[in-house]
């Protein structure tokens, strides 16, 4: 199931005419809560090396990004504010944007959001066809140890990403998928712009999805996944963040590109997208990482 946010067909291509204004979150604050402690085991010090590695990598992408003007759109192109002008603007203008060619799976039990993440991105870096599975969700989630633990937390995803894309075609030579904390870097009171430039990396730069753990519609939270339009007491939330839309200036207008598979668990099955600026907010609200 599609949400009524469309999606790209594949990688490059722009947004279609039609597409949806801005999400219900639009009106919401601008800023994301405070961060709850991180109930997950803190990184080792070769884990935070090894994303601090990562982090200096994508830094230094997106400088040469910025320094060949591939940052910026063309100055007639206007922001959009509805879904008319929104329209005209995506057939007309070149925001930047990315998008990996991946196709969702509805997760197979009420716990294993983390498998099924698993298995879309493992699909993506072995190149299988349409309705085609490189490994069962039972075999990752044995990877990631989710049965014995009853969830899947992000140092046991990581395990199972690296076993479940080790040797496919589209995994980068000398490829590392890393756990990192989500932190306000440049000290701007936002984790969204850090966000927007990790997925923007791993999505232009390394043609990697990403695996982000989120609260997906907390009841007493002001942001939530359009995938999950019903509020709901969630231990927490897995999805694959494939694509991304525009350069983030701390509202709604930069967008993350993701797969769901909770259909069955409250949410929906699918690809959707959501203002970065939201999905920044969620991931505070939960263990504040990201797999990347």
């Amino acid at each position: 199931m599609f949400s009524k946010r469309l999606v790209p067909a594949s990688i490059g291509v722009m947004l279609l005419t039609g597409v949806m204004a801005g999400p219900v979150s639009a009106a919401k604050p601008t800023k994301p809560p405070v961060a709850p402690v991180p109930s997950e085991r803190p990184l080792t010090p070769e884990e935070q090396a090894a994303a601090d590695r990562k982090v200096a990598a994508a830094h230094e992408y997106l400088a040469s990004v910025e320094l060949s003007g591939a940052d910026l759109a063309p100055l007639s192109c206007p922001t959009p504010t509805g879904v008319g002008q929104e329209a005209t603007t995506a057939s007309t203008c070149n925001v930047p944007q990315g998008y990996l060619s991946v196709e969702a799976r509805d997760q197979l039990a009420g716990h294993y959001c983390g498998p099924a993440t698993g298995q879309v991105i493992a699909n993506y870096a072995w190149a299988m066809a349409a309705g085609a599975n490189k490994y069962t969700q039972a075999k990752l989630a044995g990877w990631m140890q989710t049965d014995l633990k009853g969830l899947t937390n992000a140092p046991e995803l990581e395990d199972g990403l690296e076993l479940g894309t080790q040797g496919a075609p589209r995994r980068p030579a000398g490829w590392d998928w890393v756990v990192m904390d989500l932190r306000d870097l440049d000290g701007d009171g936002m984790t969204g712009d850090e966000l927007q430039g990790f997925v923007r990396s791993n999505v232009s730069n390394s043609k990697m999805p990403l695996a982000i753990p989120v609260k997906p519609h907390d009841p007493a939270s002001n942001y939530y996944l359009v995938s999950w339009p019903k509020a709901v007491k969630s231990p927490g939330h897995w999805i694959a963040a494939y694509g991304w839309y525009g350069n983030y200036t701390g509202t709604t207008f930069a967008r993350i590109y993701y797969t769901d598979s909770s259909k069955d668990e409250g949410g929906s099955t699918g690809k959707f997208w959501d203002p970065t600026r939201d999905i920044a907010a969620l991931i505070a609200e939960h263990t504040r990482r990201i797999v990347w």
